[in-house]
């Protein structure tokens, strides 16, 4: 008896799937969050558009809204906020550069709350800085999944880069709802109508009249160099495997995933449900890393760091928090002052979410 306990190999805990596995945060975990969100919110927002409209109508501050617009807006807006946690909350990354996390803001707040036309710029800026800002996302993650294959760094990156930004890009630009978005970019021009503006020819009306009359020859051009692109990257990844490259099927069907969804919410849904759609899972997305990545610092930020289960309460806590100026900031965010708050938080979480991944690889 004793021998047998004495040579019995020690009991030890499996290593995280993260680590020895290829995923992120663990497979189930990564692929209704990460791989599978496009899924999961194209599953969501399905019923939500199959019921009639007035299931869904709202009253808030004696107006009538509808509660699917309520809730991607307050989605989208409290992922944006959760950035702040990610680089003013995180004192290892804050006290590095004090200027772009307390003056850049500040400045550009106070900017575009004393000028209309300021406004009007960075919103037109964080419109198709969205588009940007979501492939980059994507890339990142696919990247992350490289390395978990022990893969170059460098292996196989500009083709990701330009792979990504066709998957987000190319349906926008060549799809049938790319009116509604270029109308979406002119409204935020208004403000060059209303001052007179020189610029407001060339931009209110000779650009976007031009590109909706030849939106045919865009696509076509979005075709003609998309197809070839994707052929060469398929071609570049199969040279890349045969020279020891090894493929990471997690970010194979990252791609897919995103790419079909792309695809079919800009071509063959309306504009609301593609946006609905693509702004939900990205947040989600957005939500999951940070949940996992930032623990240990949300932890330590709300002193539950001593309990056992003190990152979920911390998660928990962010989450909400990041919610209620979601809803906030859709439903009472209609003064200069706090319109100009919720642009800023927008620009700043394109720019700070990826300068802070870049401050935290050289940390490590």
């Amino acid at each position: 008896m004793s021998t047998t306990l004495d040579t019995a190999p020690p009991r030890t805990s499996p290593p995280p799937p993260s680590a020895n596995s290829g995923y992120i945060i663990g497979p189930v975990a990564d692929w209704v969050l990460i791989i599978g969100s496009p899924i999961v919110a194209l599953l969501i927002a399905c019923p939500l558009y199959i019921l009639p409209e007035t299931t869904f109508h709202v009253s808030i501050q004696s107006k009538t809204i509808d509660a699917r617009q309520l809730l991607i807006v307050s989605f989208i807006n409290a992922h944006l906020f959760l950035v702040y946690f990610r680089s003013h909350a995180n004192q290892n990354i804050f006290r590095l550069y004090p200027l772009r996390f307390l003056a850049v803001p500040l400045c550009t707040f106070l900017l575009g709350w004393a000028s209309p036309a300021a406004l009007g710029i960075m919103g037109l800026v964080a419109v198709w800085w969205d588009v940007y800002h979501s492939s980059l996302q994507t890339f990142g993650f696919g990247r992350i999944y490289d390395s978990k294959k022990k893969n170059d760094a460098a292996l196989g990156r500009s083709l990701d880069y330009w792979m990504n930004l066709l998957v987000y890009l190319g349906p926008v630009l060549a799809g049938a709802h790319f009116v509604d978005h270029l109308d979406q970019g002119t409204r935020r021009l208004g403000f060059l109508s209303k001052e007179e503006s020189p610029w407001n020819d060339l931009f209110v009306q000779q650009t976007p009249d031009f590109l909706k009359t030849h939106q045919f020859y865009l696509a076509a051009a979005v075709l003609a160099v998309g197809v070839p692109f994707v052929l060469y990257y398929l071609y570049a990844y199969y040279r890349m495997s045969q020279q020891g490259y090894q493929v990471s099927w997690q970010k194979v069907w990252l791609l897919i995933i995103t790419s079909v969804v792309s695809i079919y919410c800009w071509g063959f849904r309306s504009f609301f449900d593609a946006f609905w759609v693509m702004n939900f899972f990205h947040a989600l997305q957005y939500f999951a890393i940070v949940a996992f990545a930032e623990q240990k610092n949300l932890k330590q930020v709300f002193r539950v760091d001593q309990f056992s289960m003190g990152g979920v309460l911390a998660v928990i806590w962010v989450v909400s928090f990041c919610m209620l100026y979601g809803f906030w900031s859709s439903t009472f965010a209609s003064q200069n002052w706090s319109s100009s708050l919720v642009v800023t938080t927008s620009l700043m979480h394109f720019w700070y979410d990826g300068f802070i991944w870049s401050v935290k690889k050289k940390q490590v």
